[in-house]
């Protein structure tokens, strides 16, 4: 068995045990229910006003590559990614309306999601082609909507840009532990334009949502979650995603007719936090796009952190992906990673981070992608054949 086969099969298990120690031990837990996936530090506090909160978030990178990406960015002539990048990551106004059972809230600003293993684009790059990223990807607005929460606050309907149900780790860096998202973030989808209706009672949630999929815009797609919080310290949550099978790809997703599976864990342990999840991905055949056959990917992701004192922390990640197409696969879908048919990929990074005040956080952070089975081209280093890459980042920011 390879060391990337290894991996995957540790991770799942590590993830199936978390599970079965969770039924075990707290089965009988009646507190209210909590998602505690780690989190970046410090945590915004907005300002209240007499009506709800308003705040704003600015958080600068640089991160330099060893090896770069050979393909994936927009803005070179040659798509061919550059050694160092610094940039603003996010840039941010968060304005909320929260009085009442009717509640509305809105981001707007520049942001990117520089990801591990993936070519870095600047935060307000233009489209290029059939391809959109950062700030162009999703508008400068994007999130915003309205909400009606029940009065025994077990209901709430909400309407308007909303982010994924999927996934451990947030959309913006400053809501996650480590600056770059990781490889199985990078397959799920991240915002989407529809209207969402959640129920919660006592340690059960469950929740539906219509929605434009992977923000395809026409093309709809049902998203769903049950979660289970049975302390304030542990959760467990499956989540999905399914568009139409003839749903064509768009500037955020090159192939959007995939359903996707997530099952999460998330503990808190004293210093500890740990979210463990696993993802599947399936692309059906289709006549109307040119997939000849159904194609899959999964994906099994470890994030945690670890809280030296109030100061300083060190947030992690390990992961591996792979498709599980053959490397001589022709299909049109059968890459849904981005490095080929048949390829996968493992990854490590580690993000030591220092909060200052109570309004401020500086990191950095190391991490390291493995290629297995990547197609000429699709790789790292000028010709594209490089297996591995490392990068060093450094991020500073504020919110308030």
């Amino acid at each position: 068995m390879t060391q990337g086969r290894s991996l995957q099969t540790l991770l799942i298990a590590a993830t199936i045990a978390a599970i079965g120690l969770t039924v075990n031990q707290e089965a009988s837990a009646q507190t209210p229910p909590a998602t505690p996936t780690p989190t970046a530090s410090p945590v915004p506090a907005p300002t209240p006003f007499a009506s709800g909160t308003i705040g704003g978030v600015l958080y600068l990178y640089g991160i330099q590559s060893y090896a770069p990406n050979a393909t994936g960015a927009l803005d070179t002539a040659t798509g061919a990614d550059r050694q160092g990048h610094d940039d603003t990551s996010d840039m941010l106004v968060n304005a909320a309306y929260t009085s009442g059972l009717f509640k509305a809230s809105i981001t707007g600003g520049g942001y990117s999601f520089p990801t591990i293993g993936q070519a870095i684009n600047p935060t307000f790059q233009a489209c290029t082609g059939n391809a959109c990223v950062n700030t162009n990807a999703y508008s400068a607005v994007p999130l915003a909507s309205v909400a009606y929460t029940s009065k025994d606050q077990h209901l709430t309907v909400i309407a308007g840009k909303l982010g994924t149900m999927l996934g451990a780790e947030g959309i913006f860096t400053y809501q996650n532990v480590n600056v770059q998202r990781g490889l199985a973030w990078a397959l799920e989808p991240v915002i989407s334009r529809g209207v969402h209706v959640g129920y919660t009672n006592g340690a059960w949630s469950v929740a539906l949502e219509d929605n434009d999929g992977y923000y395809s815009g026409s093309h709809r797609a049902i998203e769903y979650s049950l979660g289970w919080a049975p302390s304030s310290t542990t959760s467990l949550t499956f989540a999905g995603i399914n568009p139409g099978a003839n749903t064509p790809g768009n500037p955020t997703a090159g192939i959007a007719n995939k359903s996707e599976y997530n099952l999460m864990y998330a503990h808190t342990a004293g210093k500890w936090q740990f979210s463990p999840y696993v993802l599947w991905v399936t692309s059906p055949s289709s006549a109307a796009l040119g997939y000849a056959a159904s194609e899959s990917a999964w994906a099994a992701s470890l994030l945690g952190s670890y809280a030296f004192s109030s100061q300083y922390s060190l947030g992690f990640r390990i992961e591996s992906v792979s498709n599980r197409s053959g490397t001589s696969d022709a299909g049109l879908n059968a890459d849904l990673i981005g490095y080929g048919p048949g390829s996968g990929a493992t990854t490590f990074t580690l993000t030591p981070t220092y909060k200052f005040a109570t309004y401020g956080m500086a990191r950095i952070e190391f991490s390291h992608v493995e290629l297995r089975n990547a197609l000429p081209g699709t790789a790292f280093g000028p010709a594209g054949t490089a297996a591995t890459q490392n990068r060093i980042g450094l991020e500073l920011g504020v919110m308030r």
